[in-house]
């Protein structure tokens, strides 16, 4: 008999670190739960506010047409 006490008081034993492993791991479900949902509105932000934003190809034509008008003016005005 004391071999099967021993055997219940070890199941028992178990069954408690797995509902308190159980726990935990919802715990940590819900919180991993909120910080995606955190990132995904952080990322929706990011991404509205970079939609009226021109793109780098495009700033860089941009400015590298400004740049060849100034140079261009600056020669035709020292010219004449």
């Amino acid at each position: 008999m004391g071999e099967q006490e021993d055997l219940k008081t070890r199941v028992a034993v178990l069954e408690t670190k797995n509902e308190a492993a159980e726990v935990r791991l919802n715990s940590l479900e819900i919180d991993v739960g909120k910080k995606f949902d955190r990132l995904e509105a952080k990322l929706d932000q990011l991404l509205r506010a970079a939609q009226g934003r021109p793109t780098w190809t495009v700033s860089l034509t941009v400015s590298v047409l400004l740049t060849i008008v100034t140079g261009l003016i600056v020669y035709v005005v020292t010219q004449h």
